[in-house]
């Protein structure tokens, strides 16, 4: 039987700028708290889509939060099946590993005409 393993996690760096809203405490003009919350919308830099093997995704705005969850590191591998580390990921992406795969596929079609 085949094991089912995948990347931990895949990330992609998004282009240009988005709309990023923030909640404030409102606060009176020497600090003190009034309560409830002000919103500003401000434009970031994009930030990054995680992506997960269940399907899942997540955006991140900043770098330092990239860093602080372990996005920016290489990604281990997992086993689906048992959730078990199926250490490092080689350095292929997901994308030539799946080139690969077609190019087989195609290759053992030839092979059986």
């Amino acid at each position: 039987m085949k094991e089912n393993i995948k990347p931990r996690f895949e990330v992609e760096k998004l282009a240009g700028k988005l709309d990023r809203t923030f909640a404030r405490p409102k606060s009176d003009d020497k600090g003190m708290l009034l309560g409830g919350f002000e919103y500003t919308t401000e434009k970031c830099d994009a930030g990054w889509m995680v992506y997960f093997p269940s399907g899942s995704s997540i955006h991140v705005w900043t770098e330092e939060e990239m860093e602080r969850q372990g996005f920016l590191n290489d990604p281990h591998l997992v086993n689906m099946e048992t959730g078990d580390d199926a250490g490092p990921m080689a350095n292929t992406s997901l994308k030539a590993k799946s080139e690969q795969v077609s190019n087989r596929s195609r290759s053992s079609r030839v092979a059986q005409t």
